[in-house]
């Protein structure tokens, strides 16, 4: 009996051992979970890993954050999405991931950073044609906008620290206060996703400022705490 039980345990070991090598191609390293989020919003998903190196997204909630569909092709081996076609996925639990630099480009993202320690992928993507306007600005960030679309001096105006979003910024004359002008269905973060506000500034710029050198409120939807905020240097 005891060699019968212990040629049973060795047959279970070599199965294991067997299914581990299958699962990890050999090779390879082991899947590993991993958070990701597009301009703070996180992409739910159980399928979303690590491999060899590289980060492989949900296609499909990545996708659905833009309010997008990510369509998988007839033989399993490539994703269109936005236009791309892109063929660097992997199925897992039953989900197509795709790797996201790819994700990135097809949305054209603006950065894509990475957090070891905390395993976690931050997709900066604001709507395409921003770029960067001034340097940090003390508890405040980056100032990013996209001057060609017209955007300039009224907004949006978008705050990056560290390739993170911050801030929504409006700038509205006092002039348009007195005289009733209206700002209607202004771009904001259409096309892209949006976290959540957490806290809203309205400030009267007397003199103004450099960039809109008249008296008028600067209206920041800040995504981030004050303490966050009082960080940025």
């Amino acid at each position: 009996m005891k060699k019968q039980g212990a040629m049973l345990l060795m047959l279970v070991f070599i199965m294991l051992a067997g299914g581990t090598a299958a699962s990890a191609h050999a090779g390879h390293s082991k899947p590993h979970e991993l958070t990701v989020l597009v301009n703070g919003v996180p992409v739910q998903s159980a399928a979303n890993h690590l491999w060899d190196g590289k980060a492989y997204v949900s296609a499909a909630q990545f996708a659905r954050l833009f309010h997008q569909e990510a369509t998988v092709s007839e033989d399993h081996q490539s994703v269109a999405f936005n236009g791309q076609k892109i063929t660097d996925i992997r199925w897992q639990q039953g989900e197509a991931t795709v790797w996201v630099q790819e994700l990135a480009r097809a949305v054209h993202a603006q950065n894509i950073g990475w957090d070891q320690e905390q395993g976690e992928v931050y997709v900066l993507a604001l709507p395409q044609g921003s770029v960067q306007i001034t340097p940090v600005v003390p508890a405040m960030g980056e100032h990013w906008s996209n001057p060609q679309a017209g955007d300039l001096p009224t907004g949006p105006i978008y705050g990056v620290y560290n390739g993170k979003l911050v801030f929504l910024e409006y700038m509205i004359a006092k002039d348009d206060f007195v005289k009733g002008t209206d700002h209607i269905n202004l771009a904001g973060m259409k096309g892209v996703p949006s976290p959540s506000v957490v806290q809203l500034d309205i400030e009267f710029q007397a003199t103004g400022h450099e960039g809109f050198e008249v008296p008028h409120y600067d209206i920041h939807a800040y995504f981030i705490s004050e303490e966050e905020q009082q960080k940025i240097k």
